[in-house]
């Protein structure tokens, strides 16, 4: 159990953020907590979450399962449906914010989750603001806005200088997802 749990941010439109997460998890994880891992805005396969659900002593949740387009390919109806997916997991976060069993909530995406109208800011800083002292919440996104950065203990930025993307590379098993 941590005396005391910290707010991160980690932003930008660099590719790398959900890297960092994995990483503060397994090092978690090595170091016997008790992590739960929220994914918002993903639900398509990639290997650093079959590796988890190997390793075991993790929960691993997805609040993104009625369609495996991206948020600006859907139609209204499936952006409904992704909502109220996105609201379950932020009612889950909010009982994981207060539970004795719980030392690290990674919470990747939920930042594009305010960006694209799915929760409201407000709800997800109140969540924050009234968690249990000792649990760590790391957050990712793009964008954080002003509000959040204020009641976060630590902000990294991840930026893009250059990616293999932009040359027609499409994602890569193993190194991309």
């Amino acid at each position: 159990m941590l005396q005391k749990g910290y707010i991160h941010i980690y932003k930008g439109e660099g590719k790398g953020k959900t890297s960092i997460l994995n990483g503060m998890v397994i090092r978690a994880l090595g170091n016997n907590l008790r992590v739960y891992y929220l994914r918002f805005l993903k639900n398509r396969p990639s290997g650093e979450i079959d590796f988890l659900n190997k390793v075991g002593e993790i929960t691993i949740k997805s609040f993104y399962n009625s369609s495996t387009k991206f948020f600006w390919e859907m139609d209204e109806q499936e952006k409904e449906l992704l909502k109220d997916e996105t609201n379950q997991g932020l009612q889950y976060l909010k009982e994981l914010s207060q539970s004795d069993n719980v030392d690290l909530i990674v919470v990747d995406e939920i930042l594009g989750c305010i960006q694209n109208n799915l929760i409201k800011e407000q709800e997800l800083i109140s969540i924050l603001k009234n968690k249990k002292p000792n649990i760590e919440i790391a957050l990712s996104g793009r964008y954080a806005s002003f509000a959040l950065e204020q009641i976060a203990d630590l902000i990294s930025e991840v930026s893009a200088k250059k990616h293999y993307f932009e040359d027609g590379q499409s994602a890569r098993k193993g190194i991309d997802y």
